[in-house]
């Protein structure tokens, strides 16, 4: 164990006391982080308050309705008059309707379609309306509400629209739910009178024979009558801000942190070129505890690197903001298992890399490649949401997981188990991987 910490040390003492290295490592990503945090600051806007609106989504009714007390109903229908507006609709209508204006909604038959406008960035959520909607939520007697699934098939790259989609879509589905239960409930009230008054009966049967009973239901299910209403009101207090430089600040951290964990376990090759690992082999420790220590050196040098680029960038924040803010959340339990995750995944691909190739030359050049493609994929340098192929190819990346990760921490959102877990995956294959592979080809 002694070795292993030996090794480790002089590892991080290397890589720590090279100036050029810690200008590559933590200088020049933090300066461009900075740059384009900046730049991009008016933008993002703490100060900023514009409402959500607008919202792009496909709106497809499956819903294949019901008969209901006489009357045909086709529940589905009620969702699309209340968010997508009629072609007609006066410009007036659609600035007082405040879905109208939350919203911007249109009709599709193909749900497919819909999906595919999700996935090119065309809109922000699809809802889909199955086909037995209206037979599930309708209730009669001996017919009690059935689950039902609304399909919201939103953007991972507009988490906040789906929020917003989610809570209206529950909040139009509970109340038409509870519309069929009020009118069923009022008729079965009707009924049980008349079994209990026979006056009322006969009353009530001659009503409904000859049609002088003929209730109109409809206008509960009207969009102008459903009680459904969303406000917008201005209130005290802190706002959610988001700084750039945690977007930006994390994916150009993970991107250099590629070229470090790769050049980190490139020293590998340097020292058998230049003899040094013979003289290490030669020595009473075992081989596998040279590659250990070699590469759990190259994880904590990422580790290390992640962290103070994280510091950094929050000193960078707060002093562009005057006053000292942890731009990262306020978990920091979940903020460090994303440094430590973060690191473990790059290192490990570092080391995966450079098991495969014989020359220090062939890391070099595969350090450029896989972190110029790592970089774009993760968007360190522009966004690829709307970017065909490319948004679905990016869950390869350390870079996607990471960077997604350290947003969502710093709007207060844990969600992140994925995350965690996908990184975890991530360096652990590889490293072990790659330790095997070295411990294989090694040739002194």
């Amino acid at each position: 164990m002694s070795k292993i910490l030996a090794l480790i040390w002089k590892e991080l003492y290397t890589t720590y006391t090279d100036r050029n290295l810690l200008l590559i490592m933590v200088v020049t990503p933090l300066a461009l982080a900075t740059i384009i945090g900046t730049a991009f600051s008016g933008f993002f806007g703490g100060g900023s308050d514009a409402p959500i609106r607008d919202i792009p989504v496909a709106l497809v009714n499956l819903d294949a309705g019901v008969e209901q007390n006489g009357q045909a109903v086709n529940n589905g229908d009620i969702i699309v008059d209340l968010l997508v507006p009629p072609a007609d609709a006066s410009a007036e209508t659609l600035e007082d309707n405040v879905l109208f204006q939350l919203t911007n909604a249109v009709e599709l038959t193909d749900a497919d379609a819909a999906r595919a406008g999700v996935d090119d960035g065309t809109y922000a959520a699809a809802i889909i309306i199955p086909a037995d909607f209206s037979a599930q939520v309708s209730y009669g007697q001996n017919d009690p509400i059935q689950p039902t699934t609304i399909e919201l098939y939103a953007s991972s790259a507009r988490p906040t629209s789906a929020s917003v989609l989610e809570a209206i879509v529950q909040n139009i589905t509970n109340t038409i739910a509870t519309g069929n239960i009020t009118i069923q409930s009022t008729i079965d009230e009707l009924i049980a009178r008349a079994q209990s008054d026979p006056a009322f009966g006969l009353r009530f049967g001659l009503a409904s024979s000859t049609g002088t009973f003929a209730p109109d239901f409809t206008p509960a299910f009207d969009p102008a009558n459903n009680p459904l209403r969303i406000e917008q009101q201005t209130v005290t207090g802190e706002a959610q801000r988001f700084n750039p430089l945690v977007l930006f600040g994390s994916a150009q951290a993970i991107f250099f942190m590629m070229f470090t964990a790769i050049g980190s376990a490139t020293g590998l090759l340097e020292e058998r070129r230049d003899g040094t690992l013979q003289r290490q082999l030669v020595s009473p420790t075992a081989r596998l505890t040279l590659l250990v220590g070699k590469f759990i050196g190259v994880f904590l040098n990422c580790l290390v690197q992640v962290a103070l680029l994280a510091l950094a960038l929050t000193l960078v924040g707060s002093l562009l903001e005057g006053q000292f803010r942890f731009i990262w959340g306020d978990n920091l339990f979940l903020v460090a298992l994303t440094l430590i995750t973060v690191a473990l995944a790059t290192g490990g691909i570092g080391t995966f890399v450079v098991s495969l190739v014989k020359t220090p030359e062939q890391a070099n050049i595969l350090s450029g490649v896989i972190g110029l493609l790592f970089g774009v994929l993760g968007g360190a340098f522009f966004s690829i949401d709307n970017v065909p192929v490319l948004n679905q190819v990016r869950v390869i990346t350390p870079n996607y997981w990471g960077v997604d990760a350290f947003t969502q921490l710093a709007l207060n959102q844990g969600g992140i188990e994925i995350n965690l877990i996908m990184l975890t995956l991530i360096g652990a294959i590889f490293f072990i991987a790659g330790v095997t592979i070295f411990n294989r080809r090694l040739e002194v």
